[in-house]
């Protein structure tokens, strides 16, 4: 035999047995399982108010007892449980103090702003009763109120509020010309 076909023979057997071993290779058991369609899609805290972008209250000239009020409905849309808390992200002027501010919640049977006709309020009484200065001015800080007798909004929950701003009777003639400025009262939701 030639060294040449020794040479030949031995790469035959060479790859045969390669040939051997890669199948060998790729006729192991298997076996598997699926878990499909994974997907994450986030909640939604959704809050709007029937205003229109028009303010609760102006009060321009205003005397000594002289008092606006209007009602606003605040309506829940979102997905997730939420809470809502009433603060103002404005700085109030010097005329705060002498200015009371009263938030009342309730329901009214035909909420159309800023009427107030129909309005009943809760029998927890009013949610804020002091002097516009000392209104919250955070969320933190805020007014917390939830719908009856829930702890959560829920989607179609709604609220109607009875707010009622006065100059003090007592305002003294330094507060003449004073001015509360330009100012919000914002309802805020937060998901749970």
């Amino acid at each position: 035999m030639t060294k040449t076909r020794k040479v030949l023979r031995t790469l035959v057997a060479l790859g045969v047995v390669g040939g051997i071993a890669t199948v060998g290779a790729f006729s192991a058991f298997s076996s598997q399982t699926d878990n499909p369609g994974n997907t994450v899609t986030a909640g939604t805290v959704v809050l709007a108010d029937n205003d229109a972008g028009a303010a609760l209250y102006t009060m321009p000239n205003a005397k000594p007892g002289d008092q606006v009020q209007s009602c606003i409905r605040v309506s829940y849309t979102g997905s997730l449980g939420a809470d809502v808390k009433l603060y103002t992200p404005s700085t109030i002027g010097a005329l705060g103090q002498y200015v009371n501010l009263q938030i009342e919640p309730g329901t009214q049977p035909s909420p159309s702003f800023p009427s107030c006709t129909g309005f009943v309020p809760d029998s927890g009484g009013p949610l804020f009763n002091n002097t516009l200065n000392t209104f919250p001015t955070t969320y933190a800080s805020g007014v917390s109120d939830f719908p009856g007798a829930g702890t959560s909004w829920v989607n179609g929950n709604s609220v109607v509020y009875r707010v009622t701003a006065t100059l003090s009777g007592s305002a003294p003639d330094a507060a003449q010309s004073l001015t509360t400025g330009s100012h919000t009262i914002r309802w805020e939701a937060r998901n749970q």
